[in-house]
């Protein structure tokens, strides 16, 4: 089966916001450049990348994948629906949102996921305060893209009115993103062997 994952990143320049009193503005793109890395680094191999942003990451990131540069910002939702649209485009069967940071994801993960959706046309993985990690979506327009606060709870409610089974993957490795100091400290206890990590023990002194 043909899977795409879209991953959407943020501009470079407004990386990660609520950590400017602990990194610079540079210091920020390149934590989120890291960050999509060792995400790269988990669909490697597994399913066809696509990366969504308004920044060219090309100049940084030279990996195997496609990447849809938006001429400006709209939002997660568009960016994710902008990425589906070129994966149907091209012959995919499913399709797989992962966020850019959740550095904590391995190729097992995916590859778990990808096998719940052999059997369930929506899988998808809770993450902290009610939002939403991995969407795995079979066929990619199975459900119309949800992204809120509560992502989690509203992804569930649009599936059972459109009498869509959901299948959940719940996994601590791919709740955990990184927004806040408190993130930074609890993703270092599990991160070890990562790019992020070897990025956050580099500035230890700041987040300790």
């Amino acid at each position: 089966m043909q899977v795409f994952a879209v991953i959407p990143v943020n501009r470079l320049e407004e990386a990660k916001s609520r950590l400017s009193e602990v990194f610079s503005p540079q210091e920020r793109a390149e934590l989120l450049l890291c960050m999509l890395e060792d995400v790269l680094d988990a669909l490697e191999g597994v399913v066809t990348s696509v990366v969504v942003s308004p920044s060219n990451l090309r100049e940084y990131v030279n990996r195997d994948y496609e990447l849809i540069l938006e001429e400006e910002k709209r939002g997660l939702a568009e960016a994710v629906r902008m990425g589906n649209a070129y994966a149907m485009a091209e012959g995919a069967e499913a399709t797989l949102f992962v966020p850019a940071d959740v550095p904590l994801i391995k190729k097992h993960h995916v590859e778990e996921v990808l096998k719940l959706g052999k059997k369930h046309p929506l899988v998808i993985s809770p993450a902290r305060k009610g939002g939403v990690g991995i969407i795995y979506r079979r066929p990619p327009d199975v459900i119309p893209e949800v992204f809120s606060r509560t992502s989690f709870a509203d992804i569930q409610r649009v599936a059972a009115k459109l009498r869509v089974p959901v299948e959940v993957y719940d996994s601590f490795y791919l709740a955990l993103d990184i927004d806040t100091v408190e993130d930074i400290r609890e993703f270092m206890h599990h991160g070890k062997g990562t790019r992020t990590y070897e990025f956050l023990k580099r500035y230890e002194e700041r987040w300790r």
